[in-house]
């Protein structure tokens, strides 16, 4: 949505908006843009994680720049139990999960939402680059990307809800990446040690790995947890061809993800890629480029977003990673198992279980699942 798309300009002088600030750049502008439109503005900054301290100070520093309330929430016991657990149990089983899916419907937005109601806020507000849009047709209100060639963060965040989506704004949706970084130099936006925001680097990193060791952090968190199926994917093991013969020895399956090419010694020059990962003996399997491309995949736990059902063989796309584009496919929904089988029209490179496929309609997000191991084919 745009700043203007949702109320008329003559109401926005009495409406609130609670924007949750990172310390970045891009809740910053937005915190800025809304403001500036007359919107009355607040910042929340949620405590995720123990090592969060610098980003809440930047926050804070914000909001006092900007002459906002600042609102900083605890949620470091929700965010163990909401986004760190599940994360470990995913990669345990075998999958590679995205934790900033799991997060933004089941704790961010969530969190967000509940404490806006709680203050009499009228909306809630991030810096994601998307929009969102009411589809006439069915009512219901759909994720949208932002003009091609822009940032767009519609992948992450699918499995929004109706009542999520319907109060939520996204003023960053109609901008280029870098235009908002001139209007945060412009404004002379700066961080708690006076460093311009317009210069801060967009974090490639996971928010509660900054190191992106995450197999540490699973090793760790299975000792604490007492998990005992942890030695299947941190112990050594044997790498094995497509005919079954061993060509050499990885360090522990964590490490690995279906269609990874880097990260392992064997003895062959060929160009070899995971296809897949046997946790009951601990073998990797690693065999040519066409045998992580796949035609056919299961997705399951699906949200439905612009739309409420599928039809059997209905034409759509569907987009297997954030840095993907979204390929023809017809879709074959399972309602009983809330799973749809997915055929695309071309093969599709490394559909990766636990990461998500999200299917669109031209810009529109019609909904979204988890790619199911079993519905990669890699025999």
């Amino acid at each position: 949505m745009t700043l203007t798309d949702r109320r008329p300009h003559d109401a926005v002088r009495t409406q609130r908006v609670l924007v949750g600030v990172s310390g970045g750049v891009d809740s910053a502008v937005t915190c800025l843009l809304l403001k500036t439109a007359g919107y009355h503005v607040s910042g929340a900054f949620l405590m995720t994680h123990d090592n969060a301290d610098a980003a809440r100070y930047d926050a804070e520093k914000l909001c006092r720049q900007l002459s906002i309330d600042f609102f900083p929430i605890d949620v470091r016991a929700l965010f163990q139990q909401t986004v760190i657990d599940p994360f470990v149990d995913a990669w345990l089983a075998g999958y590679t999960p995205n934790p900033c899916v799991i997060c933004n419907p089941s704790l961010k937005f969530d969190v967000l939402l509940e404490t806006a109601r709680r203050n009499q806020f009228d909306w809630i507000a991030t810096g994601h680059y998307a929009a969102i849009e009411r589809i006439e047709q069915t009512g219901r209100f759909a994720l949208k990307k932002v003009t091609d060639g822009y940032k767009d963060q519609t992948y992450f965040l699918y499995r929004l809800n109706q009542d999520q989506l319907q109060h939520i704004m996204f003023p960053l949706g109609g901008y280029a990446k870098e235009e908002v970084r001139r209007i945060a130099a412009r404004h002379n936006l700066v961080d708690q040690k006076g460093d311009q925001l317009a210069l801060k680097q967009d974090s490639q990193d996971i928010c509660f790995l900054p190191d992106k060791n995450y197999v540490q952090m699973i090793r760790e968190e299975a000792i604490r947890r007492s998990l005992a199926n942890a030695d299947r994917l941190l112990e050594p093991g044997p790498i094995v061809n497509c005919d079954g013969e061993q060509i050499g020895t990885h360090t522990g399956l964590a490490y690995y993800t279906f269609g990874q090419r880097k990260g392992f010694n064997v003895k062959t020059t060929d160009r070899l890629f995971v296809v897949d990962r046997n946790l009951d003996n601990r073998q990797l399997t690693v065999g040519p480029y066409e045998r992580v491309m796949q035609s056919k995949i299961r997705v399951t736990d699906i949200v439905f977003s612009g739309v409420d059902s599928f039809n059997e063989g209905e034409a759509m796309s569907g987009r297997i990673r954030s840095s993907a584009k979204p390929a023809p496919c017809r879709v074959y929904p399972n309602q009983d198992k809330n799973e749809i089988i997915v055929h695309f029209d071309e093969p599709v490179s490394a559909p990766t279980p636990g990461q998500s496929c999200v299917f669109y309609r031209e810009q529109t997000i019609l909904a979204g699942g988890l790619i199911d191991y079993n519905g990669v084919m890699t025999g």
